[in-house]
């Protein structure tokens, strides 16, 4: 067989993609997901193992499942679980073995372990879902729309629901206001109590970027009821109410719930956008200690700047030990620009160490 480099490779691929089925060419797709896995290509090789879990080989679909399982353990625990779980109920021998001893190791970790048996449909929708978050982190754009789009044609109502919610989102990121409208709508229509509520909060962001505030603001009311728990959309939604639709409690409130979210990144971002409304209203005691604990949660999206803020706060009321500490923060967490920034004013009141 030629080399994976090889341009018969490619064009043997392509024939074996086009023709699934065949264990000749579903054991070339494994090969080349492989070698994909191998170099860093997580997305990539996802994207070719679900082929054949979907193809629904009985030796090599469960392998295949196996091999997702592992490779978006740190990306997307929802997807490699099902995956694992998938590999270990219909896998043999080691495949079944290693799939459920995975499991086991996510369990001792103190995640909750999934129990309830994954399908293969489930399998591959949530997997499409895992190679879009990649490429949309890697500001693939084209690559995560592709996998959203066929997330959100999956026969599972959740993650059709999920599919259309973030395919909006990334069509909203591209700059297709119009095709991520109608998408939106559609998930909205879904009645998902989470994806529906995320979904209405990216359609009051385009709708207040048109300068539509009041169907916005009717939109933003179910979503206020939704589940945005873990996700951006709930500082969204405060940001929004506070600064766009004239709703500064409403915001206020939202922030706050937000910025008790586990994930520490959602939390991070509530935390720095409460503070920054408390300062602007006054409330300087309660935007310090907002400043503060987003600073300390070490987000680099959020707590460099967080602790900048905290140090101009600080100096006010000339507190230089908490100044000097606050952009000794930032020169630790923020990110290139910040640090430099935080290092400039430690030399000037002479605590660079």
């Amino acid at each position: 067989m030629p080399s994976v480099d090889s341009g018969l490779f490619v064009l043997a691929l392509t024939l074996a993609a086009g023709k699934p089925g065949t264990p000749e060419n579903t054991e070339m797709i494994a090969r080349y997901a492989d070698e994909m896995l191998a170099v860093g290509n997580t997305a990539e090789a996802v994207d070719w193992y679900s082929r054949i879990v979907e193809g629904g080989e009985s030796e090599l679909g469960p392998q295949a499942a196996l091999q997702i399982g592992v490779a978006l353990v740190d990306d997307d625990n929802e997807a490699s679980q099902a995956a694992l779980r998938y590999a270990a109920e219909h896998g043999t021998g080691q495949v079944a073995e290693v799939a459920a001893r995975n499991l086991q190791v996510i369990a001792d970790h103190g995640i909750v372990a999934r129990t309830a048996p994954a399908t293969l449909e489930e399998v591959v929708g949530l997997a499409a879902l895992g190679r879009g978050r990649i490429w949309a982190a890697a500001n693939d754009l084209q690559g995560a729309i592709e996998a959203f789009d066929f997330a959100a044609g999956s026969p599972v109502s959740d993650v059709a629901a999920e599919g259309l919610t973030l395919l909006g989102s990334a069509l909203m990121m591209g700059g297709d206001q119009d095709a991520a409208v109608e998408v939106l709508n559609r998930a909205m229509a879904s009645g998902h109590r989470r994806f529906g509520a995320m979904a209405a909060v990216d359609l009051a962001m385009i709708l207040v970027d048109r300068d539509e505030r009041d169907r916005a603001s009717i939109l933003l009311r179910p979503a206020r009821d939704g589940d945005l728990a873990g996700t951006m959309a709930a500082v969204n939604l405060g940001v929004m109410l506070a600064r766009f639709l004239g709703d500064l409690d409403g915001g206020i409130t939202a922030l706050r719930t937000a910025a008790q979210d586990q994930v520490p990144l959602i939390a991070a971002g509530g935390l720095f956008n409460l503070a920054t409304l408390l300062e602007e209203n006054g409330d300087r005691t309660g935007a310090e200690q907002a400043y503060r604990d987003a600073a300390e949660l070490r987000q680099p999206m959020f707590s460099g700047k967080a602790a900048l803020n905290l140090a101009l706060l600080v100096s006010r009321r000339m507190d230089t030990v908490g100044e000097r500490a606050a952009y000794q923060l930032a020169a630790e967490v923020g990110n290139p620009n910040e640090q430099a920034q935080a290092r400039k004013m430690l030399v000037l009141l002479g605590g660079l160490v």
